[in-house]
């Protein structure tokens, strides 16, 4: 607690899920469902319904360095540029407009999440209740603007 108010402090285990959504016609936008370094600070000092809490946390990349893409480029092995496309490579001509499909990073961006815990049962030390996420979608490795991805659901904790 700090100041008497809950703290909640994201520190390990499976903090990401790859995901995939599908927009109205058909475009497809990958992101990485996360709450990774996460801490949200609450209203109060116990939980009980009605109680919020809110934080920061961060968004790695969807895909790694080793990921490759279908020209075989990733962003810590394989080739440094499209094998297929050469002519349009020279180091000279053609490098402006294919250099973030062939530079791949590894982006970091932010992200926030709102919670309402609704429920608690105090005797299993269990809340749940609904949260709105807001982060951003995948960069296909920095070629990309990122789509911003709203996400809102329900979410069960126990509290040790």
């Amino acid at each position: 607690s700090e100041g008497g108010n809950i703290v909640f402090k994201e520190e390990e285990g499976i903090d990401y899920a790859p995901t995939t959504v599908q927009l109205p016609g058909g475009e497809r936008v990958p992101f990485l469902f996360t709450v990774k370094e996460l801490v949200a600070k609450g209203n109060g000092g116990s939980f009980k319904p009605g109680f919020q809490m809110g934080g920061d946390f961060s968004v790695p990349s969807y895909r790694t360095g080793l990921f490759l893409d279908p020209k075989g480029r990733g962003g810590v092995t394989g080739y440094d540029m499209a094998v297929a496309l050469p002519g349009l490579q020279s180091g000279e001509e053609g490098d402006a407009e294919m250099f973030k499909e062939n530079n791949k990073t590894f982006d970091i961006g932010a992200g926030r999440i709102e919670m309402e815990v609704n429920k608690v049962n105090s005797e299993e030390s269990e809340i749940g209740g609904v949260f709105v996420a807001s982060q951003s979608g995948d960069t296909d490795m920095g070629s990309k603007v990122p789509k911003k991805i709203l996400t809102k659901g329900i979410f069960y904790a126990k509290v040790e």
